[in-house]
């Protein structure tokens, strides 16, 4: 009698994806614990030339879209920001 009559394959099969679907779940769980520790939201203000800069267009560009509505923008005394979660939104309805 040989070793594999003595041994049932399917179980084996079995125990081996058992441990594997563990495994997996155990790192799943560890790079989430890791991505919350690690993870922000840059959500800093930016300039009308820093964000002509990040949208490689001029500044007046940056005027229009705003005056459009396109591009929502804070002011901050007389001084007009940008948030960059509003700038990701903007390039996001791009196609």
């Amino acid at each position: 009698m040989g070793i594999p009559e003595l041994i049932n394959q399917e179980a084996i099969f079995k125990i081996i994806n058992d441990e594997v679907e563990k495994l997996a779940i155990k790192k799943i769980e560890e790079f989430r614990r890791e991505l919350a520790q690690n993870y922000f939201f840059d959500d800093s203000l930016m300039n009308k030339k820093t964000v002509s800069k990040k949208l490689d267009i001029s500044v007046r560009q940056v005027d229009n879209l705003m005056k459009t509505g396109k591009l929502k923008n804070c002011a901050i005394g007389r001084s007009v920001k940008f948030k960059n979660s509003d700038i990701l939104a903007y390039i996001a309805t791009l196609k």
